[in-house]
């Protein structure tokens, strides 16, 4: 199986063409997204793709009359796109073309651990495949809107920044996992705080990093979200900022020590992450209502 993303260059050739610009998104864990601008101008035949498993989904700009298509080796006989159409392609079955004219379309590199991670991401059910057929193409606004947005980028990069097309192609991924691979996006997610997974895994990296440094950048990125929509995520879901819970969390270990241990308060600071004893008797004597020594004197 193929394991080098078929996008760019790389797409470009088995299209016979000199250029072929991308845009390229890593926003997802363990995967990427890829969307390639092919301008066809003359006859061509496509070479084979090495099976993968991932799919090509191509919005087709113009008009392309004189195409066929082959599949597995079985052509469809003259299959013709009209500008606004969207084609999907399965790169485990060997999808070949000619094209007999000019053809003009943004072709999305989609791989099936795309579809997996935005799954995991959102707690929804888990991706199948896709169900629109390569010789049926659809008629989809939302995909049509879409890359008419991302691509004044391909011919003015400098105009578009990289968290815009990070966002968009990205919609353009949940949009086709949603309406033709089987994912349900659950209700909740626009009550704006994190899903039980994500909340459940920023609770276990903070408890993790209690003795230490977590800035909010690395706790968020963790997350897969920026850091300010995780500070508002978190506090939406839990009822107070990332930085109170640790502090709380903090307040939890060192009761947890100072019933457990004979250590000095001064070490018991420094192993619940408090720059010294004089800093933990502060933060401890607010959060709990009494001082650390005199809280350890009542057990």
């Amino acid at each position: 199986m193929g394991t080098h993303g078929v996008y760019g260059r790389s797409l470009g050739d088995h299209f016979q063409l000199d250029t072929a610009p991308a845009i390229v998104s890593r926003t997802l864990k363990r995967s990427e997204i890829a969307v390639t601008h092919i301008k066809c101008r003359k006859p061509s035949m496509t070479s084979s793709i090495p099976s993968q498993d991932a799919y090509l989904v191509a919005y087709q700009i113009e008009d392309c009359i004189d195409h066929e298509l082959w599949i597995n080796g079985k052509g469809t006989g003259k299959l013709p796109f009209f500008g606004g159409q969207t084609s999907f392609y399965d790169l485990r079955s060997d999808p070949l073309a000619y094209i007999g004219e000019t053809s003009n379309c943004m072709m999305y590199y989609l791989p099936r651990s795309a579809f997996d991670a935005i799954a995991e991401e959102n707690e929804t059910t888990p991706f199948t495949e896709l169900s629109q057929r390569a010789d049926i193409p659809a008629d989809d606004p939302i995909i049509g809107a879409l890359s008419a947005a991302m691509l004044p980028a391909f011919d003015n990069p400098a105009y578009a920044s990289q968290l815009f097309l990070d966002h968009t192609t990205l919609a353009v991924a949940s949009h086709i996992g949603h309406r033709y691979g089987g994912l349900r996006l659950p209700g909740k997610g626009v009550t704006g705080g994190l899903t039980e997974r994500l909340e459940r895994r920023a609770k276990e990296i903070i408890d993790a990093n209690l003795g230490g440094e977590l800035p909010l950048a690395r706790l968020a990125e963790e997350c897969g979200l920026s850091p300010r929509h995780f500070a508002r995520a978190f506090k939406k879901s839990v009822g107070v900022a990332p930085h109170h819970w640790m502090v709380l969390r903090r307040c939890d270990l060192a009761k947890h020590l100072l019933r457990t241990t004979v250590l000095p308060l001064a070490e018991v600071a420094l192993a619940c992450g408090f720059a010294d004893q004089s800093h933990f008797t502060r933060v401890f004597s607010r959060v709990v209502g009494i001082a650390p020594g005199n809280w350890r004197k009542m057990l």
